[in-house]
């Protein structure tokens, strides 16, 4: 599916189409799709902001979500100039033991009912006295009412015309919160022994089968939470998609012809997982038969994949893709092929779709290699787990050279308040991209940007009232999560206004649903947090 995008971009597979749910109009970026995380047990270095406003924050209102009154009381702070003469520090080394969120589902028959839920609400991202704003620990399935109307959240939101390193803290603050965040999607989307597309908050019974991409990034997300029975639950529903004539997985259940190689090369990552978890042999085979599928789609067995079967386009998603499914596979079966696989992939990606900045052009076409000039985080976060798992001199100076061009501030990934400016439903992979890399210890010097990046994810883009839930950026929330941001950054040249198709029912008020795929994102994006 191709969708339009700040450039011209084509999202992977069967990545729906990203509607946004306000109308911005912009001058200056206010239009980006990430947020922030905030760490529990380490020892908080407060952002510039932060630390103009710890004293006052310690007397303020332990109202959780009393959104304007603590904006208006955390950000009355002098010039810009003072906040910004406040020095960076680098995080301290985070070692997160993640307790494992386990379910108690029968494959297909049950809602699953955590049985660490007491654990998961003492873990769950209660931040620090030095963060700007508050969370509160998941009590309800139902979120608060919201009635702050656009009217109201613009009129208390006047921009401070932050960017983020002066706005956000460089060191972790959202803790073991990817645990709570995974429990919430399974009570909110699982339903009726399957999972449904549709947010069940607003209690209208409606239902719509996820997407294959869906399950595959849902299921990462579970098996980094370290919940077996929930992996093998999940993949008891991903089973559906199978297609036995390919030994892969079509976007939807019985339709073979949409079949997409950047879907399977996640899948392949969850049926890994879950033969790591279980030790089970039949996950393990299933990923073997995903990638002797992948293997077809290599053109002429140049190293560039064909993005859906039987056609001409060639993405760089799932080049990557495939390049790290190989890499991933060979460090459970050895087969020396697949290290050559991941190379040729590789190889064609800086060959004939690296642009000047280094970055990667989204594909091109096997007949004409007519280019699509669109840029994706997620393809430069697979390449750089690629590069490091690789581990050759070269490969690792690829990396560095990645990694760099993805945190130019000046470059194609960035608006102009700091903050990367992809969908969350898709930058999970380049948060786990550094996440690679950081274990390498050579690229640390990235660390506090990339922190940064997920602290923005975790404070702007969770909705204020509905905790450890997020929106696709902070633009095209509710209205006070939009006023949040726009407390912060600025927002010169746009204005709000949410789509009413934000909440249930189309109604001005009360519950806003979310989407499976950003929080299943957020989830994998949290757990990345948790371990940097």
């Amino acid at each position: 599916m191709l969708v339009l995008l700040p450039f011209i971009f084509t999202l992977g597979a069967t990545a729906p189409v990203v509607i946004n749910t306000v109308i911005v109009t912009q001058t200056y970026g206010a239009n980006q799709n990430l947020q922030t995380a905030q760490t529990k047990n380490v020892q908080t270095t407060p952002s510039p902001v932060q630390a103009s406003q710890i004293q006052a924050q310690q007397t303020a209102s332990t109202s959780s979500f009393n959104i304007f009154g603590e904006i208006a009381q955390l950000f009355g702070f002098g010039s810009t100039s003072e906040a910004s003469n406040v020095a960076n520090t680098s995080p301290a080394a985070v070692t997160a033991t993640s307790p494992a969120v386990t379910t108690t589902p029968v494959a297909g028959t049950a809602t699953p009912t955590p049985t660490t839920f007491s654990a998961i609400s003492s873990i769950a991202s209660s931040p620090s006295s030095e963060s700007p704003f508050t969370t509160t620990q998941l009590q309800t399935d139902t979120p608060s009412t919201q009635t702050n109307s656009a009217s109201s959240a613009i009129e208390s939101s006047q921009s401070s015309n932050f960017v983020l390193d002066e706005a956000v803290s460089s060191t972790p603050q959202s803790g073991n919160a990817y645990l709570t965040t995974v429990n919430k999607i399974w009570q909110r989307f699982w339903e009726n022994g399957k999972w449904n597309q549709e947010d069940s908050i607003c209690q209208d019974d409606s239902y719509q089968i996820p997407s294959v991409w869906d399950m595959a990034v849902l299921g990462k997300a579970i098996a980094d939470s370290g919940d077996t029975n929930g992996v093998e639950t999940t993949i008891s529903r991903i089973l559906e998609y199978y297609d036995s004539n390919t030994g892969a997985f079509s976007s939807t259940p019985n339709s073979s012809s949409e079949i997409y190689s950047d879907d399977n090369s996640q899948l392949l990552w969850v049926f890994l997982d879950a033969y790591k978890m279980t030790n089970k042999e039949q996950y393990l085979k299933y990923a073997e038969g995903i990638m002797d599928y992948l293997k077809t789609q290599n053109y002429q067995n140049t190293g560039g994949i064909i993005w859906k079967r039987d056609q001409s386009y060639i993405a760089s998603i799932s080049t990557t893709e495939v390049a790290l499914s190989a890499m991933r596979l060979y460090e459970f079966n050895n087969d020396e092929s697949l290290v050559e696989l991941a190379q040729n992939c590789m190889d064609f990606m800086f060959n004939h779709l690296q642009d000047s900045d280094s970055l990667f052009f989204d594909g091109l076409d096997k007949e004409t290699f007519s280019v699509n000039k669109g840029k994706l985080t997620y393809t430069v976060g697979c390449a750089i787990s690629t590069l490091v798992k690789l581990g050759t001199q070269d490969a690792l100076n690829k990396a560095l050279d990645l990694a760099t061009a993805a945190t130019n501030t000046d470059g194609a990934f960035y608006t102009s308040e700091g903050i990367w400016n992809n969908s969350l439903q898709y930058v999970h992979l380049l948060f786990v991209g550094f996440g690679d890399a950081f274990g390498t210890g050579k690229f640390d010097k990235f660390k506090d940007e990339v922190t940064r990046q997920g602290n923005y994810i975790y404070e702007f883009v969770q909705d204020p009232d509905d905790a450890n839930l997020y929106f696709d950026s902070a633009t095209s929330g509710t209205p006070s999560t939009y006023a949040k941001y726009a407390k912060v950054f600025s927002t010169s040249g746009a204005t709000y206004k949410p789509n009413e198709d934000l909440y249930c029912s189309g109604s001005s008020s009360g519950p806003a649903p979310k989407s499976l795929l950003t929080n299943a994102s957020a989830g994998q994006i949290l757990y990345q947090l948790a371990n940097y």
